[in-house]
Order: structure tokens, then sequence, then C-alpha cells
């Protein structure tokens, strides 16, 4: 199996659950959970028994250690994960009624952008595999730069890039400039995820043409393009699938994205073929998504390959 390479941001996700009350004021209550999406891709993978391993940055608080912790408790390998007197990351985490989450997050100089690009591992040191990010490590110039260039010496060294754009707007000190950085990543990418509202952001009119303009005049080999409960679409220079969710009872939509991300490492990490197979990868990444919507959380709700082998 080729192994599996996430890179980017290991954070606290604090899941907002009722309330109390004390001298008659209300008390919101909370969960912390470790998330990030690139790090919930890396425990998704490991749960489907795919070797992983993490690279980012922590801080030397309770929060990092129990991040590393969480991951080790997955199997994720934590040799490539630094740490640093920064904070860690926070995102708090609003639940609507349909499960459905909106974001807050606390990542002003905070451990992970903070990253300096002589802590990053050299791709040639370890086994050509699949390395693996996301957007929320080109929000600012310095973490853009560390991103962009570990992502070329990784191409450089024989790996397949991974990309799901899991855009937060509000990450980003501009909320306008996001366009530019993703494209760039895009263009670096074998494989990407995006969802139907993140094209729509990247471009007004289009989009899908435009994406498969972009991307397929350069590496990539296969697009994934979610829509909530909607069929996933799969777009290769061969043509287009689509495959319907299963219907289930949802709890928390948090790492039903990360799930399917990590479906699709996996599926890829066992594929030995010159050309992977990309729909078995659709399926199987479909199959996940649905099972951690059922669950809260990031981590736990992630799951094992006999909850979703057929």
């Amino acid at each position: 199996m080729k192994p599996i390479y996430a890179f980017g941001e290991l954070l606290i996700d604090a899941l907002q659950q009722g309330q109390t009350t004390e001298d008659g004021l209300a008390i919101p209550g909370a969960r912390f959970y470790p998330g990030g999406a690139p790090a919930n891709a890396a425990v998704a993978a490991a749960k489907l028994d795919v070797p992983t391993f993490f690279i980012g940055q922590i801080g030397r608080d309770a929060f990092g250690a129990y991040l590393k912790q969480a991951l080790n408790h997955y199997g994720v390998d934590t040799r490539y994960l630094r740490s640093t007197n920064a904070p860690t990351p926070m995102a708090v985490v609003s639940l609507d009624e349909h499960g459905e989450r909106s974001f807050q997050f606390y990542r002003n100089g905070t451990a992970d952008v903070m990253l300096p690009a002589h802590k990053l591992p050299h791709p040639r040191e370890f086994k050509p595999g699949i390395v693996h990010v996301c957007s929320n490590t080109l929000t600012e110039e310095h973490i853009r730069n560390v991103h962009l260039g570990f992502v070329d010496r990784c191409i450089d060294a024989g790996n397949r890039i991974s990309f799901d754009v899991n855009l937060r707007r509000n990450l980003w000190p501009d909320q306008t400039n996001f366009h530019e950085p993703i494209k760039q990543m895009l263009t670096r990418a074998d494989v990407i995820k995006v969802s139907r509202d993140e094209l729509a952001e990247l471009w007004e009119v289009d989009a899908e043409e435009a994406l498969t303009n972009l991307v397929f005049s350069h590496r990539a080999q296969a697009i994934y393009i979610t829509d909530g409960a909607k069929p996933v679409v799969l777009l290769t220079r061969e043509g287009r699938e689509e495959q319907a969710a299963p219907r289930v009872d949802v709890v928390d939509t948090t790492a039903a994205g990360d799930a399917f991300s990590g479906a699709i490492l996996a599926s890829l990490s066992r594929d030995e073929s010159a050309t992977p197979d990309w729909k078995a990868a659709l399926s199987l990444g479909v199959r996940c998504g649905a099972f951690a919507v059922g669950r809260a959380g990031a981590f736990p709700s992630l799951p094992v390959w006999t909850d979703v082998s057929e």
C-alpha cells in the first residue's frame, strides 16, 4: 500500500451542545473534539487500515498534547508533527436543527500558520505516496509559501497530490483574495475534492467547465464534486459519473467531507494499478461520508473498514 501524508492544520473543535443554568445565568455547553480537515482525512484513512502520516505543527499546550495523543490513538504516525510555543488553534462549531455546521475560528498567530519550512521533512526522506492538503494553509502569505513549496517538492519526489478545497472564507484576512492561491493549488493536484458551493465561490459562471478546463490542462486525473445530500459527481478525462449517498439520519455533518476524502485516499493507497479505479474510490467515499454524519464529532464519527465494506 502507498503511504498517505496529510499536511495542514490540527485543531480543537469545540462543539456546542446544550446549556445549563447556574445562579440564573445560562452556561453554554461544549465538548472538545480533535479536528482540522487534513487531520480528519488522515484519521479517516488510518481507520481504513492504510499507512498514514500527519505533517504539521501544534502548540506546546494541553490542547496540542491532546491532539497528538488523539492522532496516535487512531494509528496516525506523528513523527513529522512539530510543536512550538504558539497556541494550538480552535474552531467553535455550532449545529443547526439539521446537523449542518457553522464555524468560528480562533487562529491568529497559532501554531499551524507559524510552521517554518525548515521544520518540514524533505519528501525524499520518505517513501513516495499520496500527499493530501487543503486550502486553510493557503490563507496567509507565510504558510501559503510553505505549503506550495512543500507540495512542489513532493511532486518532484514522485508523490501524487490530493487537494480538498475545503474553503473557509472567514479564515482569509481579506475574505476575497482566495481565488488565485486556490487556483494555484488546483493546478498542482492529481485528485481534487470540491463542493458545488465552493465552485460557485471560485467561478461565477460555468464553474464546472472552468474547473475542468483549468485542471485537466495540468496534472489532474479526477475531480469529485460534492453537493450535500445530492449525488457526488466524478469527472475524469474520460467522462462523468454520479453516485447518490444512502439516506441516513443526520446528527453532525462536521466530518462528512473529510470521511469522503479519507476514503478516496485509502482507495488510492490500496490501488496498485497504473490508472486508479476512480469509480471504486467514489463508491467507498460515499459510504464513508454517509456513515460519518450519523455520529457527533470528527475522529470518533469516522468508520472503520468493517463499517463500510461491501
